[in-house]
Order: structure tokens, then sequence, then C-alpha cells
């Protein structure tokens, strides 16, 4: 009974390595100055939810370090919760799909700095 204790707490320290490992493996290779653009439409209605995986990530250095709003045509309630999650999050950003090439070249001039 004992071995087998031994070798179920054996096997679960090796899968927790390999899991550790993983994590290292499939961290980002540009780092936390990395920008995410999600593009939005309609309502938001799972606008929220998408936000609080990106934290998670984030959080996890999964993820980078800001998330851009790009508006596709969000409509009144979407633009509120987009509003929301801008106040409620500082790395949340927000941009007209018009503005997303004039947004990213400002982007990459600050990175160069």
């Amino acid at each position: 009974m004992l071995d087998l204790l031994l070798v179920l707490l054996a096997a679960a320290g090796g899968l927790m390595i390999l899991w550790c490992l993983l994590g290292l493996l499939l961290q980002p290779a540009f780092g936390r100055d990395m920008v995410t653009l999600y593009y939005v439409q309609g309502d938001g209605g799972e606008l929220e939810q998408k936000v609080r995986a990106y934290r998670w990530l984030r959080e996890s250095r999964f993820g980078g370090s800001r998330l851009v709003l790009v508006d596709c045509g969000l409509d009144e309630m979407g633009l509120g919760i987009a509003q929301i999650l801008r106040n409620r999050y500082s790395w949340v950003e927000y941009c007209p799909q018009p503005a997303l090439l004039d947004y990213l070249a400002l982007n990459e001039k600050a990175s160069a700095r």
C-alpha cells in the first residue's frame, strides 16, 4: 500500500514538473510589451468576459501588456461597456477601426524609443 502511494506521489510530482515546463515554453516570445488587438462589434455582450479572460492570461504571464478594443461597429450599449472596461482596467484601450493604422504607427514609434 505504501509503495502505491509513493508511486502516485512521484507521478503527480512528475506531472507538475512537466506542467511548469510547458508553461514556460508557452510564454510569448515578445514579452510584456506585446499589444493584443480585439475586434468588437454589436452590443458587446461577450466583451467583459473576453477582457476578464485576457486579464487572467496577463496575470499568469501568458498574455501581453495591453489590450486594444478595435471598434468595428459597436452600438451604444457596446460603447458603454467598452468605456466601463477602459475605466476599470488601465491596460485596456479603445480605438475606432478607421484610426487603427494611425494608432499602430504611433505605437511603433513609441516602442522604438
